[in-house]
């Protein structure tokens, strides 16, 4: 048996014992449990609107700083309830947000100046306020920069519901002293759909 023959022959004898085993010789790597993904907006983006404490009326003017755009609702001593911040969220349908953090400034000197954070839902074509579900505050008295954060499962579902965060500003004479410069909402991919996103599907 000559070189070459003997090449082919163990090349088919290969390929037979590979069919055999009924799978390739390499074995897939075993596929991601989840994946972590952060959907982010600038301050600037959120829009002032009325809250539940007035129901309706004119939107409230804004105001931002330069150059970290953090914004504010320009209207002074603001009860909680009167007027907020909306940051509309378009999440992937199917994910589970993990948690929300809000960036914000406050300076507000006086006893009471806080800044909430609220998430959201609410079924499509409803007159309903919505479902909270998760909310946090600034420490009162002026504290500087800070990180308002909350932790929570929700799974998105963009079908039947829409999603945003509301501040909501309890504010003195200088509305500005309480601002955000910032959201972030942290959310998971079940590890199932990874392929599909990875190859491109």
């Amino acid at each position: 048996m000559n070189r070459k023959l003997f090449l082919f022959v163990s090349l088919i004898a290969l390929s037979a014992l590979v069919l055999s085993t009924g799978g390739p010789a390499l074995a897939s790597p075993a596929a991601a449990s989840s994946l972590t993904g952060y959907y982010n907006l600038f301050g600037h983006e959120g829009i002032g609107t009325v809250g539940p404490v007035l129901v309706a009326g004119p939107a409230p003017s804004v105001g931002d700083y330069v150059p970290n755009g953090c914004r504010y609702i320009n209207v002074a001593n603001t009860t909680w309830g009167q007027y907020i911040l909306r940051y509309p969220l378009h999440l992937p349908n199917g994910v589970t947000i993990t948690k929300v953090a809000a960036f914000v400034a406050d300076y507000n000197t006086n006893s009471g100046g806080t800044m909430f954070m609220h998430l959201v839902s609410r079924p499509w074509n409803s007159r309903l306020a919505g479902t909270d579900w998760g909310s946090a505050g600034t420490s009162a008295g002026g504290a500087g920069d800070q990180t308002i954060s909350d932790t929570m499962s929700k799974v998105v579902n963009n079908e039947t519901t829409e999603y945003w965060i509301d501040m909501y500003p309890v504010n003195s004479a200088n509305p500005g002293e309480l601002c955000v410069y910032g959201i972030r909402v942290t959310y998971t991919v079940n590890g199932a759909f990874l392929p599909l996103i990875q190859n491109g599907g």
